[in-house]
């Protein structure tokens, strides 16, 4: 018998059919078990970069508002290698929006595939996405309304009341400056007011908010004869009285606008009577002198010039009557007989800018500097005006007004708030005597007006012809409380404080009117001394710091 070949022997032989078959179906076996190692990598990588992607965008949430997007998308990548490495790591462009603040931070890193020559339909390229949205740091805007009239140089305790205002506006701004519940960007505007509220002379003379080519149809009720005399405006003859006393140029102070204008928010020069007339007080018939003089039975108080200059357009005429000699342009034009000086009557200064006693106001700033010296130089002297205090006080923090210097009404992040101080009421002087004008000079101007003109359109409906102090007040409260009530829809905060003092008592009407221009029960406060003063401002200070900290 033959012995069976070699190819016999390996077609007949099985023993080896078992390792040929598990070896090739071990290739797919090895394929899942390789992606199912690179999908547990990426899925590794996937978590730590997610992880990292969010620590870096929450890092750049809290960076402050100034931070510019090249200088966070420098941060994101040094912080995002240092978490992963800088190899395969991919940080794309940053998106940042504000209100609220948004930032979007995308990554990406390579993870390697071992087995990605057998896998190739698998995406090993872990990405991560991560946003913040925070509001922008709360900011404010606050306006310190000052009285700074006569009244507050009567004792109030243990200093003067202007002494203890100066104190507590002082305290108040080292307050806001110093505590870190305050934003660097807070900001402090300083209003101070008596009978009227003045801006720098010098700055604003031009601005086009002014009436300086005398369009107002109140600019003129005092004066005749301007262009004849070579008038184009109050400022002419502001001027021309400089020459004789530096005291006599345009102090700064301005009347108060036509109603309802004088009780609103909004862009002067929609119409010529939106525009701001320097206030300017006649010169009352009767040669200059210190005191009270008489022309024609009447009574004056303000009588700075002689009537005449004995040229030949402007000599003396007993004949004119009361209302024309006050008005008549020609006696500016070489003014004679300059009287400058204190009235010894009522303490106030003489002269054109009779009634305007306050240092011009501050616009906001947060220069402690200037802001501190301001409140320094402030002095009290004249009536009260209130109304003019506390409009001038929302200009400053308005975006549409004058200065156009607040942030929009519609920010989310800025705060309005005006803090009123006051020792007293509002108050317009009537002349106790026999008087054509019926008044002391105000910032709307007199009762009667040289012109015959009253003030009228500067009073609500209800408030019209005057003809005593008590309607005045009435008035000018009436006007106050609107005033309070329009900033307040606006979505201003009103603080007020009443420096009522024993010895010089705020009376119901005025706290009154005091608390209903505040916001809040607890935004109107009464101090009754100058220790009680300064602890109200504090007070306010602190609750205006819980509101920043907890918004």
């Amino acid at each position: 018998m033959r012995r069976p070949g070699l190819v016999q022997r390996f077609h007949v032989d099985r023993r080896g059919n078992v390792a040929v078959i598990f070896a090739l179906a071990s290739l797919p076996l090895l394929a899942f078990a390789g992606a199912a190692l690179d999908y547990g990598t990426a899925t590794r990588m996937q978590a730590k970069l997610q992880a990292a992607t969010d620590a870096t965008a929450l890092s750049l949430c809290q960076s402050p508002s100034t931070t510019t997007t090249a200088q966070m998308q420098a941060q994101a990548q040094a912080m995002m290698a240092g978490y992963m490495g800088a190899a395969g790591l991919t940080v794309d462009p940053i998106s940042v929006t504000t209100s609220p603040r948004k930032i979007v931070l995308a990554t990406h890193i390579s993870s390697p595939a071992l087995f990605g020559q057998v896998s190739k339909t698998l995406d090993l390229n872990p990405t991560a996405v991560a946003q913040c949205a925070t509001p922008l740091p709360k900011t404010f805007e606050i306006a310190l309304v000052l009285d700074t009239t006569g009244s507050m140089s009567s004792s109030g305790g243990s200093t003067t009341k202007m002494q203890a205002a100066q104190q507590a506006a002082n305290n108040f701004i080292d307050y806001v400056h110093n505590n870190p519940a305050f934003t660097a960007d807070t900001r402090i505007s300083i209003v101070p007011f008596a009978a009227s509220v003045a801006v720098n002379p010098v700055t604003y003379r031009n601005a086009a908010w002014i009436d300086k080519l005398g369009k107002s149809s109140y600019h003129w009720n005092n004066v005749s004869g301007a262009t004849a005399a070579g008038f184009t405006s109050r400022f002419g003859i502001f001027d021309s009285l400089k020459t004789v006393s530096p005291s006599w140029g345009w102090g700064g102070c301005l009347e108060t606008l036509p109603y309802p204008l004088n009780v609103q928010d909004g862009q002067p020069g929609a119409s010529a009577d939106s525009l701001y007339v320097p206030m300017f007080a006649p010169d009352e018939p009767g040669q200059g002198t210190t005191s009270y003089t008489t022309y024609a039975g009447n009574y004056t108080f303000n009588s700075y010039l002689n009537d005449a200059t004995g040229s030949n357009s402007c000599k003396a005429d007993t004949s004119l009557s009361f209302a024309a000699t006050e008005a008549r342009a020609c006696k500016y034009v070489n003014p004679q007989g300059a009287a400058p000086t204190e009235s010894s009557y009522l303490a106030l200064p003489n002269g054109p800018n009779f009634g305007c006693t306050s240092q011009p106001l501050q616009r906001l700033t947060n220069d402690v500097t200037i802001l501190k010296s301001l409140v320094s130089s402030l002095k009290p002297q004249g009536a009260t005006n209130i109304l003019e205090g506390l409009m001038w006080g929302w200009r400053t923090v308005s975006p549409n007004s004058v200065f156009g210097d607040g942030g929009s009404y519609a920010s989310a992040n800025v705060n309005k708030i005006i803090i009123l101080m006051t020792d007293g009421a509002n108050s317009w002087s009537d002349n106790p005597y026999q008087n054509y004008n019926g008044t002391f000079f105000f910032s709307m101007g007199y009762f009667k007006n040289a012109d015959g003109s009253t003030p009228n359109g500067r009073l609500p409906p209800n408030y019209q012809n005057l003809t005593t102090t008590t309607q005045a007040r009435n008035a000018l409260d009436a006007l106050t409380q609107t005033a309070c009530t329009n900033a307040k829809a606006a979505g201003i905060q009103l603080y007020t404080i009443g420096f009522s003092t024993a010895g010089d008592p705020i009376d119901s009407q005025g706290l009154s009117l005091l608390n209903g221009c505040a916001s809040s029960q607890s935004q109107a406060f009464i101090a009754n001394t100058s220790d009680a003063l300064i602890a109200a401002f504090d007070q306010i200070g602190k609750s205006i710091g819980t509101l920043r900290l907890t918004q």
